[in-house]
């Protein structure tokens, strides 16, 4: 009977059963997004779109993943984006002439279906991206990975992390900055900013569009070639490359070419008047015009300073360089 008793009171005594807290939502739950996102590829293709604007329309390109992109001035009053094999392309319009009402200030970004608009989620993306856009347009561009080509506008100013940029055309001005590329630019007129990393800069045949203009040109390890550039203050910088600069000297005008490690040479009309001041470390200077020497001094640290005056000196050349050569030769 004992044992009886014990046996049906063991179900009391029994450890009730462990419980579990919910189990946690799976990882996956949050939306987090890539950067950039890929666009799907159910959605990729070409396609083609176009937008009425004023024809002096400021048009912004805030995202370019990845493209071979080209821009180009028309006498249409209308932008049109072509991409091909890449996302599609949306219009957003934040504000309109308030007379004729067309769009002055146009986003052009990537649209893709079902997704929340971020900056990230908007970069474009294609094989190739082909813009047209009035004469008129001011552009502001930025980019991943891109080659850009843009012609004929009025005013760019465009930032990239790797890639070369080629201008022409360009009649207000010019802020182009690349970190791993070349930067050219061609028959434009205005401010102009060029800089690169790792690359090299061309300009031709570049001219002030008002008084007070300056023209800067800036690498850390490439050359710096300037032809027919007629701005009246120019500043070029190279760390470890050669500068070579081949016009004329305007006067009033006030120039600087400076180098580390490179050589700065100088190919001007044998008539020139200017002041040169030079400082060459432990490089050396020569020149095949002949100049008026001023003064001449070597520093305590062994550095060499020589300034001298052709003509009238009717501008200001500074020359610098740490370990280059220093070289002005005949036109």
């Amino acid at each position: 009977m004992m044992a009886l008793a014990a046996a049906a009171q063991t179900p009391a005594t029994k450890t009730p059963p462990k419980t579990y807290p919910p189990k946690p939502a799976p990882k996956s739950e949050p939306v987090v997004q890539p950067e950039p996102p890929e666009f799907p590829r159910e959605h990729r293709g070409s396609g083609e779109k176009a937008l009425a604007v004023d024809p002096n329309v400021n048009i912004k390109l805030p995202c370019i993943s990845q493209a071979r992109v080209t821009v180009n001035g028309w006498q249409r009053d209308e932008i049109r984006v072509f991409i091909k094999n890449g996302s599609d392309v949306s219009f957003k319009v934040h504000e309109k002439d308030p007379k004729s009402g067309k769009p002055v200030w146009v986003l052009i970004t990537q649209q893709m279906p079902g997704v929340r608009a971020t900056p990230l989620s908007e970069c474009l993306s294609g094989d190739r991206i082909d813009i047209e856009v009035p004469y008129g347009a001011t552009l502001a561009i930025t980019g991943r990975e891109t080659e850009t080509r843009i012609d004929s506008v009025k005013k760019v100013s465009i930032k990239n992390l790797g890639g070369n940029v080629a201008l022409r055309n360009i009649s207000g001005g010019i802020a182009a900055e690349t970190y791993e590329g070349d930067v050219s630019v061609e028959s434009s007129g205005g401010q102009i900013s060029l800089r690169t990393s790792t690359g090299n800069i061309i300009a031709y045949g570049v001219s002030p569009g008002q008084v007070g203009d300056v023209f800067k040109a800036g690498t850390s390890n490439g050359s710096i070639t300037l032809q027919k550039v007629e701005h009246r203050q120019i500043e070029a910088n190279s760390v470890s490359g050669t500068l070579v600069f081949n016009g004329k000297f305007l006067p009033g005008g006030l120039y600087a070419f400076k180098t580390s490690n490179g050589t700065v040479r100088l190919a001007i009309p044998e008539e020139s008047s200017c002041k040169v001041v030079a400082w060459y470390g432990y490089g050396t200077f020569n020149s095949d015009i002949p100049m008026k020497t001023l003064t001449e001094d070597v520093s305590s640290e062994g550095g060499k300073r020589f300034s001298a005056i052709m003509g009238a000196g009717n501008a200001t050349v500074n020359l610098t360089t740490s370990s280059g050569k220093l070289l002005i030769t005949k036109q």
